[in-house]
């Protein structure tokens, strides 16, 4: 469960995205628990690293539309 305010900011990034919320979750909770079950430094805590990368690249090209997206919700 997610608070409104994280609601709100999972929407804005779907939207900016062009994800759903619920595969943006899915995906960052898939690859913790891939990385989470391995040693430490192996390529699964890269890949959910990188991924949450690609996330805030994406925020970032699209910030202006983000940030209003996030304080309509």
């Amino acid at each position: 469960m997610v608070s409104e305010s994280e609601r709100a900011v999972i929407d804005a990034f779907s939207l900016c995205s062009n994800r759903r919320r619920s595969a943006i979750l899915t995906e960052i909770v898939t690859r913790f628990m891939a990385a989470a079950e391995v040693s430490r430094g192996t390529s699964k805590r890269t890949a959910l690293i990188d991924f949450l990368e690609d996330c805030q690249d994406e925020i970032t090209e699209k910030r202006e539309l983000f940030n209003t997206l996030k304080e309509k919700a």
